[in-house]
């Protein structure tokens, strides 16, 4: 039996909850929060109600996790062309192939309401014509980023969303790892080109990230960070090739993965049971594939895509004997684009409409007083100070190691209720969680929820008004 933890079974009521009333539903939950096992302890209890299970999964690694926690699963795979589709069952496939099973789908289809459907990474687009021809059936698609902008069939499919834990949440309540955000400001992204697929080229990117000073960057780096397992994530197959290579000269113990490489297999198990440290991949292992030792990630290329910056972030994200943070070193300027790994995003306006510009207005904080103001106040409100020219960001080094994390770096380690208003919200711009700092804020008084509505830039009033019945009891978490 699966043994959740308590996050897991409140997600699992909320979208129980949902379902009843919306019958199609969005269940977003962050890399690394167990989502399988939350499926899959829904999919136990449907069977229990005498329903019958279709899991569609792009992940064979899924599949051999749904058949070791429950066992009597039927795996409609290549070989299996047709067959008498038993009632009160769990099936697992994948949408290609599937899809091409007509008598398959006539007879899931004929179940109606007494079907549910369960697509994990539901983000991806794949199964979309599948799951209109089971219009019918209940179905429930788990993702960590329904990103609108990269997933236009979230709306077409789902009419409601359930959010269950983010990666902030997780980590302060100890079941991800702590991170820390680098970015080495090598690459001339400016000669990167979009694709007709939204995100930069394979071509392009290979130009940028094959430059002798991204990998000299890079050589730097893995000597300056000390890890015990370190993922590189490369543009193209190409670009992989050539980073294996170079570090293989070097005498780095690497391991390669990728499509073409026929020994991807035996690499990849040297890399997480043997002795290569380093592991060099495109894509392939930005789902569906956990190693908790991994302790530094290397984005060595840019991406458009939110979903697809989360996964190979959150392939450090897991917990392991001795470790006690991970770091990321962005290469393509990925956490600027992107915001950091742990901010919680407005999922429930983004699965089905392009996000809304962040209304709080850009800030710099004055080396004097500490006073926060806008970008181009000068001199200082508060005690004169006049700041000096800050440099562009073609002006800086191109070397230059830049910690996006910093200004949460003075904040771990205290409790969320010893915060200053200033500090909550620096805490609020790394999080983005509004809702908790609001009650923490209205807690300790007016003059403090005051100061701390003036750094929002929100009118006092109208803040008060919104977070009025909001319930004051909140768990005073120590900030990771």
């Amino acid at each position: 039996m699966i043994k959740l933890r308590p996050y897991q079974e409140k997600f699992i009521q909320d979208i129980r909850s949902s379902i009843k009333l919306n019958e199609k539903v969005l269940a977003c939950a962050a890399t690394g929060s167990g989502k399988s096992k939350v499926f899959i302890s829904i999919a136990r209890g449907s069977i229990e109600h005498k329903r019958t299970v279709l899991i569609i999964s792009e992940s064979t690694s899924i599949y051999s996790q749904i058949h070791k926690e429950i066992g009597d699963t039927i795996n409609i795979g290549d070989g299996i062309k047709e067959f008498y589709v038993e009632p009160n069952k769990i099936y697992v496939a994948m949408a290609q192939t599937l899809a091409k099973r007509k008598g398959l789908i006539d007879q899931f289809n004929n179940l109606g309401k007494h079907l549910l459907i369960i697509t994990d990474e539901a983000h991806i687009g794949t199964p979309t014509k599948l799951l209109q021809q089971l219009s019918d059936a209940y179905l429930i698609g788990f993702t960590a980023t329904p990103d609108y902008r990269k997933a236009k069939h979230l709306p077409e499919l789902y009419k409601s969303i359930v959010i269950g834990p983010q990666p902030q949440e997780l980590v302060e309540n100890g079941f991800l790892s702590p991170y820390y955000h680098y970015e080495r400001q090598v690459a001339d992204l400016s000669k990167l080109e979009k694709s007709s697929t939204g995100d930069y080229t394979e071509s392009s990117q290979e130009a940028v990230f094959e430059k002798a000073e991204v990998f000299d960057g890079l050589i730097e780096d893995l000597k300056l960070f000390k890890f015990h397992k370190c993922m590189i994530f490369c543009a193209s197959i190409k670009h992989c090739q050539d980073v294996v290579t170079k570090l293989r000269i070097l005498n780095y113990n690497v391991s390669e993965c990728h499509s073409k490489n026929k020994n991807t297999d035996y690499e990849l198990f040297e890399f997480t049971n043997g002795s290569n440290n380093i592991c060099v991949s495109v894509a392939s292992l930005t789902k569906g594939f956990d190693c908790p030792a991994v302790d530094l990630i290397m984005l060595n290329r840019a991406t458009l895509s939110l979903p697809l910056y989360a996964q190979m972030c959150g392939r450090g994200s897991r917990l392991s004997p001795g470790k006690n943070k991970f770091n990321i070193v962005d290469y393509g300027r990925n956490g600027t684009r992107h915001k950091p790994w742990n901010y919680e995003h407005p999922w429930h306006d983004m699965w089905n409409q392009k996000p809304k510009k962040e209304g709080v207005a850009p800030i710099k904080i004055c080396k004097k007083c500490g006073f926060m103001m806008h970008v181009k106040t000068n001199p200082c409100p508060e005690c004169g100070e006049i700041t000096m020219h800050e440099p562009t960001e073609e002006e800086i080094k191109e070397t230059e190691l830049v910690e996006i994390t910093a200004k949460y770096n003075n904040l771990r380690g205290r409790k969320i209720s010893t915060l200053s208003a200033l500090e909550l919200f620096q805490y609020v711009q790394m999080t983005n969680k509004k809702p908790f700092a609001t009650r923490i804020a209205k807690q300790k008084g007016e003059s403090f929820l005051k100061e701390f509505a003036g750094y929002s830039k929100w009118k006092y009033g109208w803040w008060n008004h919104i977070i009025a019945d909001t319930t004051l009891n909140y768990a005073d978490i120590i900030i990771k």
